[in-house]
């Protein structure tokens, strides 16, 4: 499959500090490389982990065909910049292509910090954001037309499967409480000592940020906020570690409310992806 020239870089490098290929080492074109990634069967290569800020664009893309994912990511990630920058390019490549169901996906996975073990289309983490993209507005059911859509323009069948057991989920059972004004959440929990670690890393963080993107990500761990601030990073830290503390033994996912970010006030987030609070 030819690929447009903005990603030459495909072939070596896709996700999550790692190099994907089969099993004999030979690395993959697109669709090899969303087979790989949804089945979670990769081989992974180190690059060192690397952060700064990141976003995932999909402004003027089909709304009809995008109803639930009209909205750009932006991340500020710890340690996955150049994985999700990759992850970036398969969805451009995905819209080109008008690979719907696989924009769906890159979508997921770069709003969880390109975390490898959310990527698997069988994920329970996975199979969240993917139910997200195909409910009705009203929460009466899902869309069966935007899922046989979806289906149909996945270049896994893996993924493509992950769609279609989607199909027999009903209103009642899809309700899960989100972010309602509980504090502690069962919608997409993120691995407690991932973000424990993440907790730690802002604790004495005295760099100033300010706007988008509202989310900081590290491992499979998301802090998120509602509005736009102006704040030193350390400022995160008694929300987030109130939710670890708090919510979950071994998961986590938690929304505070009225958080003050230096005067802003805001409602803040932590889950597996950046999403949490936008």
């Amino acid at each position: 499959m030819q690929l447009p020239s903005n990603l030459g870089l495909l072939s070596l490098w896709v996700i999550g500090s790692m190099a994907v290929a089969d099993s004999q080492g030979n690395t993959l074109d697109y669709t090899d490389s969303i087979c790989a990634l949804s089945f979670g069967n990769v081989e992974l290569k180190s690059l060192g982990a690397s952060s700064g800020e990141i976003w995932f664009n999909v402004t003027g893309f089909a709304a009809d065909k995008l109803p639930h994912v009209q909205q750009d990511v932006g991340i500020y990630t710890m340690d996955n910049l150049e994985p999700l920058r990759m992850v970036a390019g398969l969805g451009q490549a995905a819209a080109q292509q008008g690979k719907w169901g696989d924009l769906v996906y890159l979508y997921n996975i770069f709003s969880m910090n390109g975390h490898l073990d959310y990527a698997k289309a069988t994920s329970s983490e996975m199979q969240d954001g993917l139910l997200a993209a195909v409910t009705k507005p009203d929460g009466s059911g899902v869309d069966q037309d935007l899922i046989t859509e979806y289906i149909k323009t996945s270049s896994s069948p893996s993924l493509a499967a992950a769609y279609g057991s989607l199909l027999t989920i009903s209103a009642a059972s899809q309700h899960r409480p989100r972010w309602t004004r509980k504090t502690c959440s069962s919608a997409h929990q993120a691995v407690k000592s991932a973000c424990r670690s993440l907790v730690e890393s802002i604790h004495f963080n005295a760099s100033v940020k300010t706007g988008g993107p509202r989310s900081i990500c590290q491992g499979g761990c998301c802090i998120s906020w509602s509005a736009n601030a102006t704040f030193q990073i350390q400022n995160l830290y008694n929300a987030a570690n109130y939710c670890v503390s708090t919510c979950g033994t071994a998961t986590v996912s938690c929304e505070v409310y009225g958080v003050s970010l230096q005067g802003t006030i805001v409602d803040q987030c932590l889950s597996n992806r950046a999403t949490g609070c936008t």
